[in-house]
């Protein structure tokens, strides 16, 4: 079942001093509009229907193969995150291959028992990434089928199950982007016990400020827990560009440092 797209205009943020742009091309023309599409994917593993958010690049062809970036707490990614205007806004300052970004949405209340590596339904929820939605996204979408050129991002929980599914799967997602990610004991059993993950890149931020975060669980120091993990994710062979910055457990932050993780995904594209 599919519902088809939502269209809207939304400007370009400014942004700061850039690396050397991409040649242009008929692909690097400025963004009128961004073109986003909603579908309904019924999931056999979760037993229900999954929203799931795909935003076409500017210059859109259906001829060519585009780099994926898959995005956990997909509908939030959007909103808050604003990823779509900042991904067009790089694509069109040529800071940016064109790529497609999916939103993969998620029910609140279901959050942490998906998310979790300890959760009730993270099971299930890693099948449905794997075997149900991005094989469904990858059957209707010209992605590119290298692994390196598929991406996964996820904020907090979002990253633990961008790590999870990584450990699980490493042939089909080797790319992360982590930010301020909830790995808890669970999560940093994960990387303990992986097997080694050599061909795995993930890029990864923290903000100096999450020393103490508040959760339905405590408070945790998420700022030494992503220490752990970084240096858990080096000992298991993978390249970690790891990063802390100013701020705390929010959007605002996590939208703030986009462009600099899109920036890293355009690096590891521009590598041969």
């Amino acid at each position: 079942m599919e519902h088809l797209q939502n269209a809207g205009t939304d400007p370009a943020p400014a942004r700061s001093a850039a690396p050397e742009p991409l040649a242009p091309g008929p692909a690097m023309e400025p963004p009128v509009r961004r073109i986003i599409k909603n579908h309904q994917l019924y999931s056999a593993h979760l037993r229900e229907e999954r929203t799931i958010k795909i935003c076409l690049p500017p210059g859109y062809d259906e001829n060519r193969r585009y780099p994926v970036l898959y995005c956990h707490d997909g509908a939030e990614f959007f909103t808050h995150g604003r990823i779509a205007t900042i991904a067009n806004g790089l694509i069109a300052e040529g800071r940016l291959q064109p790529l497609i970004i999916v939103g993969i949405t998620v029910a609140r209340s279901q959050r942490t028992d998906e998310y979790a590596p300890d959760g009730a339904r993270h099971e299930a929820y890693l099948a449905f990434v794997s075997a149900e939605c991005m094989p469904w996204v990858e059957a209707r979408y010209p992605v590119d089928p290298h692994p390196g050129r598929r991406f996964m991002a996820g904020v907090s929980l979002g990253a633990a199950v961008s790590l999870a599914l990584c450990v699980r799967h490493p042939a089909s997602f080797s790319r992360l982007i982590l930010f301020s990610g909830a790995f808890y004991p669970s999560a940093l059993a994960l990387i303990r016990e992986a097997r080694p993950l050599p061909g795995v890149a993930a890029w990864m931020v923290v903000g100096r400020q999450e020393t103490a975060v508040e959760t339905p669980h405590g408070a945790f120091d998420f700022l030494s827990l992503n220490r752990s993990a970084r240096d858990l994710l080096a000992g298991r062979g993978v390249d970690v560009e790891y990063r802390e910055v100013d701020g705390r457990h929010t959007w605002g932050f996590w939208q703030a440092q986009l462009p600099s993780a899109l920036e890293w995904v355009r690096a590891s594209l521009d590598r041969p």
